[in-house]
């Protein structure tokens, strides 16, 4: 359940990416989490993603919805843009946790776009039972500095403070617990989280707040628009279903959340379904604006119409650290 006990708004979760904007703020009237402020904007096409001119209209952007969409105070959670960030899952013998960076560096420099040294790197032992007693498995994700300095420096332009950078994972895997797992008996329940986005689409398998997985495919709505591209999305998560029964030790997956909106596309929902049939788990489309109330008088601009625009990551980015 939400451990919180006194009236608060919460930071203003900040889901930046290539392609969009996503802000959104909520917050605890002593019962129940509500949207306070939130707004969504496209990236204007003639700008380049990742280029200086869209560095300066997501300031410009930022400034300009803070003001006109009644955003309280200046503190933000932010995760790094999913392009910017290399993900891989590996295998290390064990050993004391203040050797696993270094030796997590050393087994995916090579893989790495970039001069291992100029990165920054977050690993994650992962809780997988596949692993000997010898042996461990972690995640690693990474990003070059300069990318988080740019990232760093658009807040800062923006007058705004950051209180908290997290990963997409993490983000995902807040708004799944604090809107659609919060019963005491499914905490040890194995889910397989799915969020499709603008051009790409964000697999997480978790435990509860337990990341055991993580992988983003390169195929999102831009790339659904061709009809065969959807079946090659699904062949692409059951690959990964796959992946995870082949280093999990006998844990399966035991239930599928789609994090999306009312409207999306219905062939696109129906060949998940079909997934989860296959896989004989449960299938639920977890839409975080359906399971979250609108503040009295919020300024929340959300067009429900939209089935591109996935609130999933800026809402759980807002409710970091306040769900458990």
């Amino acid at each position: 359940m939400l451990k919180l006990f006194t009236k608060r708004t919460f930071p203003i979760g900040v889901d930046l990416g290539g392609d969009y904007l996503r802000m959104a703020q909520l917050g605890f009237d002593g019962e129940r989490v509500l949207l306070s402020s939130s707004a969504g904007v496209d990236r204007p096409q003639d700008i380049p993603p990742g280029s200086p001119e869209w560095q300066k209209w997501a300031v410009r952007t930022i400034r300009e919805v803070v003001k006109a969409c009644g955003f309280k105070g200046k503190s933000v959670i932010t995760a790094l843009p999913c392009e910017d960030v290399f993900i891989d899952q590996i295998r290390l013998p064990k050993m004391p946790e203040k050797k696993i960076a270094q030796a997590a560096g050393e087994k995916v420099g090579p893989k790495l776009p970039f001069p291992v040294a100029e990165a920054m790197m977050k690993v994650v032992p992962l809780d997988s039972a596949g692993s000997s007693r010898s042996e461990m498995d972690v995640l690693v994700m990474a990003t070059p500095r300069v990318k988080i300095a740019r990232h760093l420096a658009i807040y800062e332009n923006a007058g705004l403070e950051i209180c908290g950078m997290s990963v997409w994972p993490e983000a995902m895997i807040s708004s799944f617990v604090g809107f659609f797992s919060r019963r005491k008996e499914e905490g040890d329940t194995i889910t397989l989280l799915v969020s499709i986005e603008n051009s790409h689409t964000n697999i997480v398998i978790c435990r509860q707040k337990d990341l055991l997985f993580a992988r983003s495919i390169p195929i999102g709505f831009e790339q659904l628009r061709q009809g065969e591209m959807v079946q090659r999305l699904i062949a692409e998560i059951d690959a990964c279903t796959r992946y995870f029964d082949s280093v999990a030790g006998g844990q399966r997956i035991q239930r599928l959340m789609f994090l999306a909106g009312k409207v999306v596309d219905s062939d696109i929902c129906a060949k998940i379904a079909d997934l989860a049939r296959r896989m004989q788990i449960p299938a639920q489309l977890g839409d975080v604006l359906s399971a979250v109330e609108k503040q009295p008088g919020s300024d929340a601009h959300i067009d429900r119409r939209n089935n591109r625009i996935n609130w999933a990551a800026a809402f759980g980015l807002s409710m970091t650290n306040h769900s458990s």
